[in-house]
């Protein structure tokens, strides 16, 4: 037997009043969604878009020509301008043969030096008590030496005269031929203490100007890793280096002739090709090239920007200022 319940009276009575609140609502959006499928019905079948392609559709705009030898031609005509760099000619970054405490430094920053004059001095005190010590084990060991030179001979004459053993003798010169090597030996250890004395005074290795000095007197040099002190470079001449594009390779060679014109100081000067990367930069398909710059009066420095033109600078008042 199946129960089925039925709502009640009083339950009919609460639901029934909510249905005629929800009737405004729903008429008032069947009102509004009647335009707009009015207006997409009326949208679609007036209004009809062209084909793409084929029968119909609109010409295509016409594409620009660009001539095939007019970016050749750019560099022949001697105008392909592009931006480069100084670099020196030569650059030491100086650094101690030793390990120690930095004593002195006797330049800085603009100083002219010559190849071999003094730049820096490191603390000997060490050093000088190496080479006392070096000097005092050479002579106890020519004094052994001469010890056992002295034995040896006497030894030697027992022998021709038959008054003594040859294993007595052959002890004997054994002696003495291990004196002398003692006394090579301290000789060389002589030698290896002046020279790292001499070392504590550091050089220049060439001729140029001081660009760096990163140490000062009373701190740390180390070998390892390398402590780099200070920088010399060799301004007398400038490599110029500069990218051109792949398409103006065959337009230069080694010894054609470039201006470089530096904004910074107003100057124009004219350098000489030296050398021509021989490979592409496949990222930017450009080339290096470096060229020679004169810089005798000192007046351009290393890491100058410069605008760079192909062909000499021409002649005139602008041309040779600077030079």
């Amino acid at each position: 037997m199946i129960l089925r319940r039925t709502p009640s009276a009083s339950a009919s009575a609460s639901l029934s009043p909510r249905l005629p609140a929800a009737a405004p609502l729903l008429a008032a959006l069947g009102l509004l969604t009647l335009p707009l499928a009015g207006g997409c019905g009326k949208s679609s079948a007036s209004e009809k878009l062209p084909p793409a392609r084929g029968q119909g559709a609109p010409p295509r705009e016409a594409l620009p020509q660009i001539s095939p030898t007019a970016v050749a031609e750019k560099p022949a005509g001697g105008t392909e301008r592009t931006t480069g760099t100084t670099y020196p000619l030569d650059r030491a970054e100086v650094s101690p043969d030793m390990s120690g405490i930095i004593e002195s430094v006797d330049v800085e920053e603009g100083t002219q030096v010559k190849k071999g004059q003094v730049l820096y001095r490191m603390r000997t005190r060490a050093l000088g008590l190496g080479v006392e010590q070096a000097q005092a084990q050479l002579h106890s060991a020519e004094v052994a030496l001469s010890a056992a030179k002295v034995e040896h001979d006497r030894m030697q004459k027992l022998l021709a005269q038959k008054a003594t053993e040859q294993a007595q003798y052959d002890r004997v010169k054994a002696q003495y031929d291990g004196a002398a090597v003692a006394v090579e030996q301290a000789r060389v250890a002589l030698a290896q203490a002046r020279r790292a004395l001499g070392d504590a005074t550091v050089r220049s290795p060439i001729d140029g100007v001081v660009t760096e000095v990163r140490k000062n007197a009373g701190e740390m040099a180390t070998m390892m890793p390398i402590t780099v002190v200070l920088v010399v470079e060799n301004q007398a001449q400038l490599e110029l280096r500069f990218r051109l594009p792949e398409s103006a390779l065959g337009a230069l060679k080694p010894g054609d002739p470039v201006t470089a014109r530096f904004e910074a100081i107003h100057a124009e000067r004219t350098a000489r090709v030296n050398r021509i990367s021989p490979a592409i930069d496949l990222r930017t398909r450009t080339f290096e090239v470096i060229a020679t710059l004169e810089n005798q009066d000192g007046a351009l420095k290393s890491g100058m920007l410069a605008v760079v033109q192909m062909g000499a600078a021409p002649a005139g008042p602008a041309a040779s200022k600077g030079k």
